[in-house]
């Protein structure tokens, strides 16, 4: 009896290794993934990549601890189960985006519009200054941006008015934390897009799009001289936006350790 309860504390034992080398290679896992889903889209929006970074990284965790756990022998049906409930629930309320993402294909087959054309839909009239997935994006005379699911260019009737050739304007969408000095983040990144100034026909522009409990989502608004040069225009900009959002966070994570520090060091006295 004894060599078997030895027994089952080594194939215990066995089991929990392994249960942490499968979390620990996980994590691994779940980081490059960071990197290399950076490097595929770094021509895509930031905002785009970041919620594509975060169903990945979900999705590589949720099969590591699943793994893990039938290791050490834990039934791991009622967390498929779950897993499988909260699957049917991201495509049900995924269901709006994919009816848009569906809209844009049959636009583009039609090339009813683009980039440049002015148009009037549910009374509200501007010219298509990007077309994405989900919405096309407008820009009033008074600089308000409207953002117009793309499917209502299939329900609802729209004017396509006569083109105005006053450059190419693109967004860039750029989301920071909270705690990152956002006014000097906006005046950094406003310099820094001078060094391709070549490409831009009017002074790039910044507006506070959103503002959460830890974020702050910003959008830069450029005018290109050359539309082909968008792709070219997208990864320097992008490339631009990591630098400054890292050492800005560096610098932000240092004052907070930096004020903590002094607060610690007040008490103490």
């Amino acid at each position: 009896m004894e060599f078997l309860g030895q027994e089952q504390l080594y194939l215990f034992a066995s089991d929990v290794l392994i249960f942490v080398l499968i979390i620990l290679l996980t994590a691994i896992i779940a980081r490059i993934s960071k990197t290399l889903i950076d490097k595929a889209l770094r021509t895509s929006p930031p905002y785009l990549v970041a919620r594509i970074k975060q169903y990945i990284f979900i999705l590589i965790w949720a099969i590591g601890i699943i793994l893990g756990i039938r290791q050490v022998g834990i039934s791991t049906d009622i967390l498929i189960l779950l897993m499988g409930l909260a699957g049917i629930g991201f495509i049900v309320s995924s269901a709006y985006g994919l009816q848009n993402f569906v809209s844009r294909s049959f636009l583009n087959l039609q090339m009813q519009y683009k980039v440049g054309d002015v148009i009037s839909i549910n009374n509200y009239t501007g010219k298509v200054i990007e077309i994405t997935d989900l919405n096309t994006v407008l820009l009033d005379k008074d600089g308000k941006i409207i953002a117009v699911p793309n499917v209502q260019f299939l329900n609802e009737i729209w004017i396509k008015h006569s083109s105005v050739s006053e450059g190419y304007e693109m967004t860039v969408p750029v989301i920071i934390n909270k705690e990152i000095d956002a006014v000097n983040f906006e005046k950094e990144l406003l310099n820094s897009t001078m060094e391709i100034k070549k490409y831009f026909k009017k002074e790039p522009n910044i507006v506070t799009s959103k503002i959460n409990e830890k974020t702050i989502e910003l959008t830069l608004m450029l005018n290109l001289k050359d539309p082909e040069k968008k792709s070219i225009v997208t990864v320097e900009i992008n490339e631009i936006i990591t630098k400054l959002i890292s050492e800005f966070t560096e610098k932000a994570e240092k004052e907070r350790k930096e004020t903590k520090f002094k607060e610690i060091k007040d008490i103490s006295q």
